[in-house]
């Protein structure tokens, strides 16, 4: 009995020592071979298929992904651009090595599959929305192994695949692609490769037209019509007064990084209102900025334009003005909106989403006596269109991509990529301000698509698109 005891734990020792030489021993924070191979010739001769049964794509490929970091397998999306639950199958005939369906990280690769096929050969399918085989299940090419989904660090739904090669300290993750051939389209692995991208994207903007706080629309007009900047901000926050502020900052922090108060004012102010504006207007920002970061901070709630060359521009001359300084090296002392002994509550177009509402629904309404509403502003709200070809959106949502870190996969039919989820109809029943936008199956606000996407490509988020 002691001697089939041991013979049992032997096995168990060896089957246990097999499983960890291909998944690092804790199925709970799986252990993946990081190193590339040295490249060889391809294998796309090999016996395996093509993961999935639908025309699909690779969004991310071996060994980097696109944003340059090491990637160990590639991700498969459908061409349709819509892969949330589609089926991926087995490519090779092998033995289920470790089924993961427990909704967990795991190391990243969140709901996952090992099949292995030899032992020295195996495939990983990770990020699954679920999994329909369990370890030890033997399996045929073609088998049902689970869902595409977009569990563990996936952003958007798409099938991680790997293969792995050699067992123990050799072993290392191999270029899929030397062993699997996409049959629906071996070559195209991206958008621009296509002639889809001729076609075009028009947004058609409704903007301005404020019910509650400062149109910057409404400063020009008024600016030109010959008003000074404070008779502006009284205007549009009456009751209030202009204040100097004794404990103006020279410096402020914007993105991370410390810029001069003159810097961040000027480069807010180019962006929120133009820099051609009139130099009242002009100011008339630059002092509704300034009160609204003396508020809520520097860093949050404005635009900014951080590329422009501000000095010697009439931008620079006009909050230089409002801030009492000369030469750009004076001690700045700001003019700021005050409202009963504290800052104003100064929302204009961007800080206040461009919303054409009454104080009541948005801001409190009698609560902030200075918003209450009813100010009829010079201008009639606007509406107007913006153009992008495909290329140019897609250029677009690959900067952003990569600038937030994120995998976006967008389709052949650039006309799946953007879709409008919800607004909130306060044009009519088909256009409102948009509250979620989905872009390549990454949903956002309709305001950090204008914001990160387009860049304040258009002056607000109440807008609709179409393509063709």
């Amino acid at each position: 009995m002691q001697q089939l005891l041991s013979l049992l734990m032997s096995v168990l020792m060896l089957f246990l020592q097999f499983a960890a030489n291909f998944i690092g021993g804790n199925i709970g924070d799986i252990t993946i071979p990081t190193n590339p191979e040295t490249p060889t010739t391809p294998v796309v001769s090999s016996d395996m298929r093509w993961p999935l049964s639908k025309s699909s794509y690779i969004s991310e490929g071996y060994p980097t992904d696109s944003a340059g970091n090491y990637h160990g397998g590639i991700d498969i999306v459908l061409s349709s651009g819509d892969s949330e639950g589609e089926p991926f199958y087995a490519v090779k005939d092998g033995t289920v090595s470790i089924a993961l369906n427990d909704g967990k990280n795991n190391s990243g690769f969140g709901n996952c599959v090992q099949v292995s096929h030899s032992s020295t050969l195996s495939t990983f399918y990770g990020q699954a929305k679920s999994i329909s085989v369990k370890a030890g299940d033997a399996v045929k090419k073609g088998d049902l192994l689970g869902y595409i989904g977009k569990t563990g660090n996936a952003k958007t739904a798409h099938l991680h695949f790997e293969v792995w090669s050699g067992a123990g300290s050799s072993m290392e993750r191999v270029d899929p692609l030397k062993y699997v051939k996409n049959p629906y389209d071996d070559t195209w692995t991206k958008p621009s490769d296509t002639e889809d991208m001729s076609g075009k994207f028009t947004f058609g903007v409704y903007g301005y037209g404020h019910g509650v706080g400062m149109s910057q629309d409404g400063a020009i007009k008024l600016a030109n019509d010959g008003k000074k900047y404070d008779e502006i901000l009284a205007y549009y926050y009456p009751g209030t007064s202009i204040k100097t502020d004794s404990a103006t900052p020279k410096n402020v922090t914007k993105n991370g990084a410390t810029v001069s108060l003159l810097e961040f004012l000027c480069k807010t102010v180019a962006q929120e209102i133009g820099e051609s504006s009139p130099t009242e207007a002009l100011k008339a920002q630059a002092v509704a900025s300034y009160t609204y970061s003396k508020l809520y901070g520097y860093g949050s709630g404005q635009a900014y334009k951080a590329s422009f060359s501000y000095t010697g521009t009439n931008v620079e001359k006009a909050v230089m003005a409002v801030l009492g300084m000369s030469k750009a090296s004076d001690t700045p002392s700001a003019k700021y909106v005050e409202y009963n002994g504290k800052p104003a509550e100064t929302y204009y177009f961007a800080s206040a989403a461009g919303k054409t509402a009454s104080s009541t629904s948005v801001w409190g309404g009698e609560e902030i006596p200075y918003l209450k509403g009813g100010i009829t502003s010079p201008e009639p709200r606007q509406y107007s269109t913006k153009t992008y070809t495909a290329q140019e959106m897609y250029d677009l949502i690959q900067a952003y991509a990569k600038a937030e870190k994120v995998t976006i996969n967008l389709g052949k039919d650039p006309s799946t990529w953007i879709k409008i989820v919800s607004h909130d109809a306060s044009i009519d029943s088909k256009t409102g301000y948009v509250i979620k936008i989905s872009v390549g199956g990454v949903e956002m606000s309709g305001n950090t698509f204008r914001a990160k996407v387009l860049k304040y490509g258009i002056k607000s988020h109440c807008f609709t698109v179409s393509y063709k």
